[in-house]
């Protein structure tokens, strides 16, 4: 195997020492809101939003036993704190909890952290089920706590996720706080010091794409979803529309596949929507400040306020329109779970069953045009790569091809993608050239330094390699593939002690790691 093509799943959370507890609480800008918003903050605190992120609640201990596979996860209290464990091949590795995800209406994700890194626990609660895999591991033949969170991730989930670095990978370490007011209605210290409706944001008094990007900034994932150049999520504000910091791509055949998150996609099929020329919207049905106690009445006076007269013979006894116009759907892509369908249909059918062999894609809503051609040609070459679509994959590298020069010598993302096309055709002298240039744009990315490290190595620059992938180590401890492609390299050269000296340098760092641990026992035997 060629060292330098090495490919495997990424396995690495640890806790090397029991990490500070950093407690979730309702960010402040919640708590400036309270003197003079008393009741809509007490029913948003008592909200899904309101409860995004919290320190783990008390439960149960619980045991998952992954089938065939010998892997055996359970879930403890010691001293007061959720420990999630996983036991593979006669070795354990224990983590405390640091945070849990979600509001339990569904269930809950965990967070554990390693040093300056956040993970996904493979162990979730699911309120339908109980303990079972993850979202995202379920798949995995041998998970090992190995889900990093970055910034993307946890955008919809925590407040002020801040973290460190062009990556967005390393966690700053400043405490998580739940969403608050200021995601729906922007940075709230003017209006509190001067209460007045010009310095505050109300999402229905705006115009229909910035209304809607606030909710679709969280529900619309999309098939990718793009930042522009320069961007950062944290640059989404209230008041904005969504596409001019990240571009959302779609599927224009969509198959029988069912997300989680994909409420706005659905609703804007509805032709409730289109017929209502826009003011049928996410808040119509949803108030975020608090449900209505009767929540059928409440939708079924939304539902007849527009649908006055109904057939007597198709509705003779019934109190209620969700259940036969908005079934449940169960997602695909999120075990244990049913999401309500928001395409409002009059006789609701399942999701169509196409093939996506010729499919084609769109945005959601355009970015700036500026952007355009380059959002379309990555977004292209991901969900092409991402669905094994080859001719949505070849569209994508057609187009990066004919992107202006100064878009592929100073975008990040435009090298990143070139450089994988490059390696892929055995291009490796510009594979190289577009390697070092991204390493020069951003040179604090780990990503960026080990792309130019599996150039170097697949060009048989053994020693460039080298020294590229110990840059990468120092950049980011967190990238197993700078560890690996090094192990390997070193075996390959016969220098046993270094690469005995390598897994120890990354047991120190991630002590816990089965998989590593597993390799270097294997290292260690006689051939």
């Amino acid at each position: 195997m060629n060292p330098g093509c090495f490919i495997f799943r990424i396995s690495l959370t640890v806790w090397t020492v029991a990490a500070p507890f950093l407690a979730a609480a309702p960010g402040e800008n919640t708590q400036v809101c309270a003197p003079c918003h008393a009741k809509e903050t007490a029913a948003f605190l008592k909200s899904p939003m309101g409860n995004s992120l919290a320190p783990p609640s008390p439960l149960a201990g619980g045991h998952v036993a992954r089938k065939n596979s010998g892997i055996e996860i359970s879930i403890s209290d010691r001293e007061g704190r959720m420990i999630h464990s996983l036991s593979s091949n006669g070795l354990t590795a224990e983590y405390p909890v640091a945070y849990q995800i979600g509001a339990g209406k569904i269930g809950y994700t965990y967070m554990v952290r390693v040093k300056d890194y956040l993970y996904e626990s493979p162990a979730s609660w699911y309120r339908q089920h109980g303990w079972d895999t993850s979202p995202g591991y379920e798949r995995m033949a041998s998970p090992d706590f190995d889900r990093l969170i970055d910034s993307q991730c946890l955008f919809c989930h925590a407040d002020n996720g801040k973290f460190v670095g062009s990556d967005g990978r390393r966690f700053s370490g400043v405490a998580l706080n739940p969403i608050g007011c200021d995601r729906c209605h922007g940075p709230g210290e003017e209006h509190a010091r001067q209460p007045s409706a010009k310095n505050i944001i109300n999402p229905s008094k705006l115009p229909p794409r910035a209304r809607n990007s606030i909710c679709e900034q969280c529900h619309l994932e999309g098939e990718t979803r793009l930042l522009n150049p320069g961007k950062t999520w944290q640059d989404f504000h209230p008041g904005d529309e969504l596409e001019r910091t990240a571009a959302i791509y779609l599927l224009t055949q969509k198959n029988r596949e069912v997300k989680a998150v994909e409420q706005a996609e659905q609703l804007a099929l509805s032709q409730c929507v289109r017929s209502s020329g826009g003011k049928l919207w996410c808040a119509t049905c949803h108030n975020p400040h608090g449900q209505a106690a009767d929540r059928v009445s409440q939708i079924r006076d939304v539902c007849q306020s527009c649908h006055s007269t109904l057939s007597k013979a198709a509705h003779a006894a019934v109190t209620e329109c969700v259940s036969c116009h908005m079934p449940r759907l169960t997602p695909d892509d999120i075990p244990h779970t049913a999401s309500t369908d928001h395409r409002i249909l009059r006789r609701p059918a399942p999701l169509p069953n196409v093939e996506n062999a010729g499919a084609e894609i769109a945005a959601w809503q355009d970015p700036p045009s500026q952007f355009r051609a380059r959002d379309l040609a990555v977004a292209a070459l991901v969900i092409g790569g991402t669905h094994g679509l080859g001719p949505l994959r070849d569209t994508g590298v057609q187009l990066l091809e004919a992107l202006p020069q100064p878009e592929k010598d100073h975008d990040p993302e435009v090298l990143s993608s070139l450089v994988s096309i490059r390696l892929q055709s055995r291009e490796l002298e510009q594979a190289r050239e577009f390697a070092r240039r991204a390493t020069e744009v951003q040179p604090d990315s780990g990503f960026a330094s080990l792309n130019l490290a599996l150039a170097l190595q697949n060009s048989g620059d053994d020693a460039g390699a080298d020294r590229q992938l110990l840059h990468t180590i120092d950049l980011d401890p967190s990238l197993q593939p700078a560890w690996v492609n090094l192990v390997f390299l070193y075996e390959k050269q016969g220098r046993q002690t270094e690469k005995i000296a390598l897994l120890d340098r990354y047991l120190k760092w991630n002590p816990q790691n089965i998989w590593f641990r597993q390799l270097k026992a294997m290292l260690r035997q006689p051939h």
